[in-house]
């Protein structure tokens, strides 16, 4: 098993049961105990646990900023499940805007063929892995930020102020129902306020994990947004809550 999908599973396991021990993880990964113990100090460095003699618990947080890495591997099948439900949203041909959000990438395995797309992104990860695909990739440039894998700053910000596009699809820190969209930091929130402000149509993706939580900083209110796509169907004050804006709501046979 490769080390992101078993990250995925331990980081269920221990929201799940609260605790894991490294010989058990070991023994059900066969792997040694010293894998298990590095896979659990990546978990411990972005706080999703608090490293024990023998094992590890979880920590009791809200959503916190995270590194790529570890994001990507955080409910990555229900990242991939909206991800070729967004694909389909998206035309044959025309100006598509991406964001780096671990689940925007999931959508552009499902485009990577469609020749008549360019796609307007500060994503590093997908300049990297679909260089050589079919899709033309315009790049924002900026200052490289590791830990979101995308530029961002004065560069990416002026560069979007020249671009529109037919749609953009980006991700989200998590989703308040009265308040709307929040991002972690300010540099991503200032460029996806830019990149919805140039697009004629935004698709908002977002996991179950991200609903009903506040971060740092505040981008748009839900009237922004025009496609909500989510993994599991939400509650029914947030149904009730998309109709009012008028913002479409897709999810698993729905």
């Amino acid at each position: 098993m490769a080390q992101k999908d078993r990250l995925s599973e331990i980081i269920t396991l221990v929201q799940t049961e609260k605790k894991v021990i490294v010989s058990d993880l070991a023994k059900k990964y066969q792997v040694t105990t010293e894998t298990i113990r590095r896979d659990l100090e990546i978990l411990e460095k972005e706080g999703i646990v608090a490293r024990t003699y023998g094992g590890a618990i979880a920590v009791q947080s809200a959503p916190v900023k995270s590194d790529y890495k570890v994001r990507a591997v955080r409910n990555s099948a229900a990242k991939a499940q909206i991800g070729e439900m967004a694909a389909a949203l998206l035309p044959e041909s025309g100006a598509i805007g991406c964001d780096s959000s671990t689940t925007v990438y999931e959508v552009i395995p499902f485009i990577r063929s469609r020749s008549g797309l360019t796609l307007l992104t500060n994503s590093v990860r997908i300049l990297n892995d679909f260089m050589y695909d079919k899709i033309r990739i315009i790049s924002t440039g900026g200052i490289l930020n590791s830990r979101t894998q995308s530029v961002l700053g004065e560069t990416a910000n002026r560069m979007m102020q020249d671009y529109y596009v037919d749609v953009s699809i980006i991700g989200c820190h998590s989703l308040d129902l009265v308040n709307g969209i929040y991002e972690g930091s300010e540099p991503v929130a200032q460029f996806k306020n830019m990149l919805i402000s140039h697009s004629r149509k935004v698709i908002l993706l977002a996991d179950h994990t991200k609903f009903d939580h506040t971060s740092l900083i505040r981008t748009v209110p839900f009237s922004k947004i025009d496609i909500l796509v989510t993994d599991r169907k939400p509650s029914d004050e947030w149904l009730e809550r998309m109709k009012e804006e008028n913002v479409q709501l897709l999810y698993p046979s729905s």
